[in-house]
């Protein structure tokens, strides 16, 4: 499978969103995967600033306690899903961009990709500008789902952001998630955090 086989136009995301096309996020199906990554995200003690890249119509929100949110920042190629995040708080932010695009203009204590690397020609390059974006104790949950082709190409990019993680970032924690009561739907899903230039960890 090439990138041209799987990413897509800024209209074709717009039409999707309008379609209903992403509403199974919301259905019992996710919630484990949800589950898992709102669990990722509150190894923060919080209240913490959350960049959610791909998030869509800000599923994530509704797994996490709003007080301990104390501003969320969301970036999607979709205007439409955008306009659709609850509740719209005056701290918060709304980018339109594709990640691609995107140049890293605050930091934050979590930056959290969400089945999104895969839509990247270079998932460790698009990782990797963010990392002088997060805060001295801040890190990235990424989340992957997983094909039953070992060759598909987003295996291919969880195994290179797997070797860029064992190079060059702490891994707090590392989850995998196989539901089999739905075709043996799996997900990895880690928290990861850059060493510091001196080799100490971000993270104890």
């Amino acid at each position: 499978m090439t990138m041209i086989d799987i990413k897509q136009s800024k209209s074709d995301w717009e039409q999707e969103y309008k379609n209903g096309c992403w509403q199974y996020l919301y259905d019992r199906g996710e919630s484990p995967r949800y589950a898992v990554v709102a669990d990722l995200i509150r190894r923060h003690p919080g209240p913490i600033s959350l960049l959610d890249v791909g998030g869509g119509e800000g599923v994530i929100l509704k797994y996490l306690q709003l007080e301990n949110v104390r501003r969320y920042v969301g970036l999607d190629l979709a205007q439409t899903a955008l306009d659709r995040i609850v509740p719209r708080r005056s701290q918060d932010r709304y980018i339109c961009s594709s990640l691609e695009a995107y140049a890293p203009d605050e930091t934050w204590d979590v930056v959290l990709f969400g089945e999104v690397l895969y839509y990247m020609n270079d998932p460790v390059e698009e990782l990797r500008k963010f990392e002088s974006s997060l805060k001295d104790d801040g890190f990235f949950v990424v989340s992957m789902h997983q094909k039953r082709k070992w060759y598909a190409y987003g295996n291919r990019c969880t195994r290179q952001l797997k070797r860029y993680f064992a190079a060059h970032y702490t891994v707090l924690e590392q989850v995998d998630i196989i539901r089999h009561d739905n075709g043996s739907v799996a997900w990895k899903m880690f928290a990861v955090s850059p060493r510091r230039r001196s080799g100490e960890q971000i993270i104890q």
